[in-house]
């Protein structure tokens, strides 16, 4: 890209990758002095591991290796000067200046050990150098020597060539550079000459967020939880001194209000687990997801394969399915990196998100294999669904694994989904002791007995709180009150102004004293959110980036950099910081505020942030611009259930509902009010909130009476129908469907739509009415029955084949042979082209095969349904046919393997709220228990599943139960 391709909002706002700062931009070419870092990177035993190719590809190998470390640099900002035939000689820091210019070559070295590590058939090495250089951009446009000279290049080089197999080595002066987001162990000197020798140290990782200077105080206080997660880390990196009997994977979850040190505590930990040589992955969950950030899944996976996601689904699958997922579970987490427009059903796209957790627990599970792996999970009380599944199918996956998951939470009690899938260890961590916060205090303030009277107001009012009592001092500084630096500190200039009594009014008190430009922008930063993108800050105060108060007031312990790639980000140093200085804007100005952010995010250089739309819709609801809010919630809302994230859809519809009915209800507003709700009742039932989606249904059909719109009253009661049809209260679906089909044939059910009768009959079937049902297909089947009525408009299926496979389903159950029915079926399913119909046919045909007891057919057609299923990604059925499956396995005398499939889809159909699902598996489970000779444990689940059935309405499954023996 050249200079003058680039756009000034671009170049304003923050928006030029990094790779965009090299030399091709017109930077700086005359001769001058400066500091920057020297990085060297090369293959170890090059000769020996090409020597037994051919010429050709041997070229190949090599050029793939260096591939890998060039894309590695330039996406960190770093210019190539050299290609050294089996490596690279690159610099960071010109020929344009990098303020961070060791942490963008630490990271990029970092990023090409991992990855050629694991996709590379050899090892690299890789050193760094910060210091004083003469650039001479010159040399590197005509290629007539190195660009870069001064003692850094050598020691560099030095450096690499000392390095160990797939390490980095740095020196200490890039290790000086890099201490805030790096963790790093010390080494040995290393000689330049006789006289000229520097320190080294070893990369061990890369923060997610950078070092701030609290975190360089002692932790008091937290000795004895430390030294337990201490001991499950040891265990993880094999270095217990007795390993336990029986590995159990573990979740351990540090709990606890706000301020008392969970994210110090972790922090600590993490970097623990890099020493002892395990991979640290570490997720930071936000209230609000952050515009602009990529999303947590790509970040996990892109980690899990140790190189960023693919830009396109084909290669994320081929990736995928390379690092060793099986082909179904690999198309699902595929699917779910990129999702398309339109995509599937509300229901479908949970069980997507289902299938793509675990195909992210196997990618885990691989790569624990090679390294042990600890997830650092803050903010769990935060959690969306596509967190809670992933965390759910690691803690079902793991078991014995070298995997250990640590999370923090100011809730006490887990998420009901991880305690249900896996075993949960809780810490509970409590104010601190007289005696710890008095050590606390000492460290930070010094040891001057004069400190006392001030340590001892101190701790009455922060009450053992460690994040009030270092607020505290911090206010006294900034009022002289204190002098001295960090440990050293005395009594500064007395003061008359009392501390205040709650940590929101001391921060409160703390942002007041800021200059008012700088004030400006925090509070600017805190309507954004308490992570925000500093291109979307900067447009948003009219401030050029170099010019935003970001340092001053990441020094002042207020914000801290988080992100540096693919856009610069900072987040409020504590949640609790963010909702001080939030709450001291005003209404008007906050309004104002979120209504100016909403423009921004309605296109522009913003137009292709991650997380725009859902944004925008916040925004704009916070400034009361309800058109924008609901066009944005429910673009977002949709762009959610793409995404598999039921209950982040649900939020968003909910918002586009409040702001729609805030508008002036004419009748384009009314119409929008009654199909939002149908769409957020889509979203809520497979989310889980049954409640709020029938609530919703059945205001959405109230309005439609009160409008007169006798159409979407009635698609409001279809879907109220069908929901209850597989989700429970299966008597109510039977008054609900006569209902609609006295609302769709104008008082006559026989003259009803013929969709609607098909789904009437569908569950009198389920309710064990088989006449009636049988009465309502054949009016379906009428010559004349679709008069007036257009295919395709309540359902997607194919009529005629759901037809004959009820019919099917009747005679079976009435002791008839269905044979032709069942054969039609499968002929309609199969001669068209839309693959639910051919999953559809099957599922219920396998109900007929295992009423007939024909297992070995049973087994096949499930398998080829499942097939279809992976292929088209719709697996809203997959608990059924599991189920079956496993139920012929038993059957057929694969024991062990058909009741654990039929368990796996009995908890995914309970996990979903499938009721009618999940007492179908239940049933095969009780059927296989028999089989199995375990009469008493079938007994038991009988009972069990005979309530369910009397209590939700099941007339058809308590027959079969009767059958029984």
């Amino acid at each position: 890209m050249k200079v003058d391709d680039v756009s000034a909002a671009g170049l304003q706002f923050g928006l030029i990758a990094p790779v965009a700062q090299r030399a091709d931009l017109g930077a700086v070419e005359e001769v001058d002095r400066r500091t920057a870092t020297i990085f060297f990177c090369d293959i170890v035993n090059s000769t020996q591991w090409i020597a037994p190719s051919d010429p050709e590809d041997a070229r190949d190998l090599l050029k793939g290796v260096i591939d890998v470390m060039v894309r590695h640099i330039q996406r960190y900002g770093g210019t190539v000067c050299q290609r050294l035939g089996d490596g690279v000689y690159a610099v960071f820091g010109a020929p344009a200046a990098q303020e961070n210019h060791a942490v963008r070559a630490c990271a990029a070295a970092d990023a090409i050990v991992r990855e050629i590590a694991r996709s590379q058939a050899c090892a690299v090495r890789v050193g760094l150098c910060s210091g004083e250089i003469v650039w001479d951009g010159s040399a590197l446009r005509h290629q007539n020597g190195s660009p870069a000279v001064g003692r850094a290049v050598h020691a560099a080089a030095k450096l690499q060539q000392a390095a160990l197999p797939n390490r980095v080595r740095l020196s200490d002066s890039t290790a000086a550079l890099a201490a805030d987001w790096m963790d790093m162990r010390a080494g040995d000197t290393l000689s330049l000459t006789a006289l000229d020798k520097i320190g080294t140290f070893e990369l061990l990782g890369v923060r997610r967020r950078r070092l701030h200077r609290g975190q360089q105080l002692p932790m008091v206080g937290r000795e004895g939880l430390r030294r337990t997660l201490s001991i499950a880390l040891s265990a993880l990196s094999g270095g217990a001194q007795t390993p336990p009997a029986k590995p159990v994977p573990l979740m351990h979850i540090v709990s606890g209000e706000a301020g008392l040190g969970k994210s110090r505590l972790l922090s600590l930990l993490a970097a623990e687990a890099r020493w002892r040589g395990a991979r640290v992955i570490e997720w930071s969950i936000s209230a609000i997801e952050p515009v602009g950030a990529p999303q947590l899944l790509q970040e996990l996976v892109g980690e899990l394969l140790d190189r960023p996601v693919a830009p396109e689904m084909a290669d994320s699958l081929a990736t995928i399915v390379a690092a060793g997922v099986s082909r179904p579970l690999a198309e699902a987490l595929a699917t779910l990196l990129h999702p398309q427009s339109g995509g599937a059903s509300a229901a479908a796209a949970a069980e997507r998100l289902s299938t793509a957790a675990r195909a992210v627990a196997e990618l885990a599970v691989l790569a624990a294999r090679r390294r042990p792996i600890l997830l650092v999970v803050e903010d769990l009380h935060w959690a969306g669904s596509e967190l809670l599944a992933v965390l759910s199918a690691l803690l079902r996956r793991c078991a014995g694994e070298p995997i250990l998951v640590l999370g923090s939470s100011r809730n006490v009690r887990p998420p009901e989904m991880l305690t249900e899938a896996g075993e949960i260890q809780g810490h509970i961590l409590a104010p601190l002791n007289a005696a710890d916060a008095q050590a606390l205090l000492d460290s930070y303030m010094g040891r001057d007995p004069a400190l006392e009277p001030i340590k001892e107001e101190l701790q009455r009012r922060a009450q053992g709180n460690p994040f009030f009592l270092i607020e505290c001092v911090r206010v006294l500084v900034d009022q002289d009150a204190l002098a001295g630096p960090v440990g050293g500190m005395k009594p500064g200039i007395p003061t008359a102004r009392r501390l205040p009594n709650t940590v929101q009014a001391l921060l409160a008190a703390r942002t007041d004293r800021l200059a008012p430009d700088a004030r400006d922008v925090l509070r600017a930063a805190a309507v954004i959110g308490p992570t925000f993108d500093v291109g979307l800050l900067s447009a948003l105060t009219g401030c050029t980036v170099p010019s935003l108060p970001l340092a001053g007031l990441s020094d002042a312990g207020l914000i801290d950099e988080t992100r540096l790639l693919p856009r610069l980000e900072y987040s409020f140093h504590h949640a609790l910081m963010h909702e001080a200085v939030y709450e001291g804007i005003t209404r008007r100005e906050r309004q104002r505020l979120h209504g100016r952010v909403a423009a921004l995010l309605d296109g522009g250089v913003f137009a292709q942030l991650p997380g725009r739309l859902a944004a925008q819709a916040r925004h704009a609801d916070h400034a009361k611009l309800w058109p924008v809010a609901v066009q944005a919630g429910r673009a977002a809302g949709q762009e959610a259930l793409q995404r598999s994230l039921a209950a982040e859809a649900v939020s968003l519809f909910a918002l586009a509902v409040r702001a729609n009915d805030q508008l002036p209800q004419d009748v384009e507003a009314a119409r929008t009010g009654i199909d939002l709700r149908l769409i957020l009742a889509r979203a809520a039932m497979p989310a889980g909130d049954r409640d709020r989606a029938m609530a919703e249904l059945e205001r959405a059909v109230e309005l439609a009476h009160q409008a007169g719109d006798e159409g979407r009253a009635l698609a409001g009661l279809v879907q109220q129908v069908s929901y209850e049809w597989v989700y429970g209260g299966l008597r109510h679906a039977l008054v609900l469907a006569d209902r609609a089909l006295l609302l769709s044939g104008g008082g006559q059910a026989a003259r009803a739509h013929p969709e609607v009768q098909i789904l009437a009959a569908c569950c009198h079937i389920e309710a064990g009415n088989l006449e009636q049902a049988q009465t309502l297909l054949d009016f379906a089947d009428r010559a004349d029955a679709w008069q007036g009525h257009h295919p395709g408009r309540f359902m997607m299926v194919d009529g005629a084949m759901l037809i004959a496979i009820m019919r099917a389903r009747c005679l079976v159950h009435q002791g008839q042979d269905p044979t032709a029915e069942l054969q039609q079926a499968l002929q309609l399913a199969d001669a068209g082209t839309y693959p639910f119909n051919r999953i559809y046919v099957r599922v219920y045909a396998g109900e007929i095969l295992q009423r007939q007891g024909r297992y070995p057919e049973l087994l096949a057609l499930c398998n080829d349904a499942l097939s279809i299923s992976a292929a088209a990604a719709s697996p809203l059925l997959d608990d059924v046919l599991h189920a079956r499956r496993g139920l012929a396995l038993i059957e057929l005398g694969r024991s062990i393997d058909g009741l654990a499939e039929i368990d796996q889809a009995e908890r995914s159909a309970a996990e979903r709220g499938a009721v009618l699902h999940a007492s179908l598996a239940k049933f095969c489970r009780i059927r296989g228990l028999n089989r199995m000779g375990l009469r008493r444990d079938a007994e038991q689940e009988q009972l069990r599943l005979e309530a369910t059935v009397q209590r939700y309405g099941y007339g058809l499954l308590s027959r079969l139960l009767g059958e029984v023996t």
